[in-house]
C-alpha cells in the first residue's frame, strides 16, 4: 500500500523520466537536422568552389547558419505534430531540392537579382529568428521586430522570391511543377503554424499589427 508521499515520489520520478526522455528526443532531432544541412552546405560549397557564383555562396550560409541554430534553437514550449504538419513541413522544405538546372547558356540578370535577394532576404529572416527557428509548427516565443515587422512570414517570402529567380534562369515545365508545388506546401505550413501560434495572445496582438502573413498588399 503507497503512502500520498510515496505516490508523490513516484509520480515525481515519473514525470522526470518523461521529460528526460523528451529533452533526448529533442537533442537528437537538432543533430540529425544540423548535419543534415551540414551536409547541403557542403555540397553547396563544393559547387561554389567548382562555379563561382554569389547565388551558391548565399545559399552555404543559409545553410550553415540553419545547421547551427538547430544545435542552439531553444526548446518549445509546444509542438503540433499531426499528418497535415508532417506533410506541409516535410514536402513544404523539401521540394525545392527536386529542381534541377536546364540547358540554358546563361542566367539572366532578373533571376539573378531575385534569386540573390531572396537568400539574402532568408539569411536576414534566419538571423531575426537566431534560437526561435524550427520545422515543425512550434511556440517558441514571438519576432515581431525588422522583416517580421511587414509580413509574419519573410523567410518563406524569401523562399518564394528566390523560387523566382531560380525558375527565370532554368525555365521548364518541370521546374515550374515543382516550384508551385512547393510554395502550395508553404501556404499550408503557414495555416498550420497559425492555427497554433493563434492560440497564444501575444501572437494574435502581432497577427493583429502585422497584417500579411507571406506578401505585403496580396496575403
Amino acid at each position: 500500500m503507497y503512502t500520498k508521499e510515496e505516490g508523490s515520489t513516484v509520480n515525481t520520478h515519473s514525470k522526470t523520466s518523461g521529460l528526460s526522455l523528451r529533452g533526448i528526443g529533442l537533442a537528437s532531432t537538432n543533430v540529425f537536422l544540423a548535419v543534415l544541412f551540414s551536409a547541403f552546405a557542403f555540397a553547396n560549397a563544393a559547387s561554389f568552389l567548382a562555379e563561382p557564383r554569389l547565388s551558391v555562396l548565399l545559399i552555404v550560409f543559409l545553410e550553415a547558419i540553419s545547421a547551427i541554430f538547430f544545435i542552439l534553437r531553444r526548446d518549445p514550449d509546444e509542438t503540433r505534430h499531426t499528418w497535415q504538419t508532417w506533410t506541409s513541413t516535410t514536402l513544404g522544405s523539401f521540394a525545392p531540392l527536386l529542381l534541377r538546372p536546364t540547358d540554358a547558356t546563361a542566367d539572366l540578370l532578373a533571376g539573378e537579382i531575385l534569386q540573390v535577394g531572396g537568400f539574402a532576404m532568408a539569411i536576414i529572416a534566419l538571423l531575426s529568428l537566431s534560437r526561435s527557428f524550427g520545422l515543425l509548427p512550434a511556440y517558441r516565443g514571438i519576432k515581431s521586430s525588422g522583416l517580421y515587422s511587414v509580413v509574419r512570414h519573410p523567410l518563406y517570402t524569401a523562399y518564394v522570391i528566390s523560387f523566382i529567380g531560380y525558375l527565370i534562369n532554368n525555365p521548364g515545365i518541370a521546374n515550374a511543377a515543382v516550384i508551385a508545388f512547393g510554395t502550395a506546401f508553404l501556404v499550408m505550413r503557414i495555416h498550420c503554424e497559425e492555427s497554433l501560434l493563434l492560440e497564444y495572445d501575444d501572437y494574435s496582438r502581432y497577427a493583429n499589427r502585422t497584417r500579411w502573413r507571406l506578401i505585403p498588399a496580396v496575403w
